[in-house]
């Protein structure tokens, strides 16, 4: 198993200072293990969408963090690694509790890094809400 290049604290204190998103305490990381993270989103009712349903931009965003994340537990904090490529797959309403993601390192090229994230339900690993595959542009 590869060694991660940052502990959680070290990334939550890193996105403690990036902005609103990630500063309002709605996302944490809660674990790495080698290189793979887990981040939660915290429920919050004020963002649903009618019928109570997580809105598919907040997964989309969840997606998008816990993948640029992966980038750090392989590199380190790496501000300016971006996106170059995320596709999202919706498979069931995101109902009623906080959304727990992890990502998963596919590969890691000279520029690029690939990841994918599943999306869950707190309390509900068996049933994903959503799955995305990433790609980051390495500086």
């Amino acid at each position: 198993m590869t060694e991660s290049k940052i502990t959680v604290d070290e990334v939550n204190e890193y996105l403690a200072g990036v902005g609103e998103f990630t500063r309002s305490g709605r996302v944490a990381v809660e674990e790495i293990n080698g290189t793979e993270i887990t981040v939660r989103w915290k429920y919050d009712e004020s963002m649903l969408r009618p019928g109570g349903y997580i809105a598919g931009p907040t997964l989309f965003t969840v997606a998008d963090l816990c993948g640029w994340l992966m980038v750090f537990v392989s590199e380190g904090i790496t501000p300016m690694a971006v996106t170059w490529d995320l596709h999202i797959t919706f498979l069931r309403p995101a109902i009623g509790g906080d959304v727990i993601g992890i990502g998963r390192q596919v590969k890691r090229g000279k520029k690029l890094f690939y990841g994918d994230v599943t999306m869950h339900i707190d309390g509900d690993p068996d049933r994903p809400v959503a799955h995305a595959t990433v790609t980051y542009v390495l500086p």
